[in-house]
């Protein structure tokens, strides 16, 4: 298997990303969230690009994904262009149908590029994450929420926030995925000799300034099956409802699986085989494990 690392100059920043398999296959496109890069993808990467064009591209501010300087950078129509810049490049007659496949903040804009991609779209699953939309409501409906969402508050003060989590980011990398329920055996690689990509938080500030847009709009949703894979554990989010989640697409599946906050990397096999069977079949079953429904 070979994984290629890609640049261009996307929409006037360096953009990057991780390419592996045919490019005359069905597209999965996979989108990390924070503090992660591509390389947490790395078990489906090996799953998946012997049947299929896998592309994961890394955040904007990740490493050699240049941040920008206007937070409007981030904000999810802009990191949604700069998707659809990368699928151009891959699939430039946009023939080919995309799976999309996001986590954490990755799985927020998932949300958001798949309403771009109109009939191209054909799976949406979300690990672990919930769009803007659905974050803003949450934190009305289910006060918990706020108390699990505490990290995110101190992200969102410029320039301190920076300064902290890049001086300390040896420490708080490992501690996050410990804090999220992997074992040290599943970390991904770590790229603690290279200085932390501390500009990708400008997303929790972009994304936040997106929130209070969001409350008075009607939700847009998703025609394509979209699949919500969930680890009951997260410490970061509580489990989804069905009621939460059904406005925002026509047809849903939500499976809540033993696990934490990055269950596909915890249970990598099992996941995998969750995700090819629902883009195979539309209609994976449930374990004994697991809620269904």
């Amino acid at each position: 298997m070979v994984i290629e690392t890609k640049h261009a100059f996307l929409r006037n920043l360096n953009t990057s990303w991780l390419e592996s398999g045919s490019s005359k296959k069905h597209i999965l496109l996979f989108l990390h969230g924070y503090p992660d890069t591509p390389d947490v993808w790395s078990e489906q990467i090996r799953h998946f690009a012997s049947q299929y064009h896998v592309i994961c591209p890394y955040a904007r501010g990740t490493f050699a994904s240049e941040p920008g300087d206007d937070l409007s950078r981030f904000s999810p129509e802009s990191l949604s262009l700069d998707l659809l810049e990368i699928l151009n490049i891959a699939d430039p007659k946009n023939k080919k149908s995309v799976t999309l496949i996001g986590h954490d903040l990755g799985g927020a804009i998932a949300w958001k590029l798949a309403s771009y991609l109109g009939p191209r779209l054909s799976h949406l699953i979300i690990i672990n994450s919930l769009s803007i939309e659905q974050m803003a409501s949450r934190l009305i409906s289910r006060p918990k929420q706020w108390i699990r969402s505490w990290y995110i508050f101190p992200m969102l003060v410029p320039k301190i926030s920076e300064k902290w989590v890049g001086k300390f980011s040896k420490r708080l990398l490992p501690f996050a995925y410990q804090w999220g329920g992997l074992p040290k055996e599943k970390f991904p690689k770590l790229e603690l000799n290279s200085p932390f990509p501390v500009s990708t938080m400008k997303q929790y500030r972009a994304f936040a300034r997106e929130a209070l847009k969001t409350l008075k709009q009607k939700p847009q949703r998703i025609k394509a099956p979209t699949l919500v894979l969930w680890g009951n554990q997260d410490p970061f989010l509580l489990p989804p409802t069905l009621d939460e989640l059904e406005p925002y697409a026509e047809h849903l599946i939500v499976r809540i699986l033993q696990g934490g906050h990055w269950i596909f990397r915890e249970n990598a096999e099992t996941i995998n085989t969750i995700i090819e069977n629902f883009c195979q079949r539309g209609e994976p079953n449930a374990s004994a494990h697991e809620k269904i429904f």
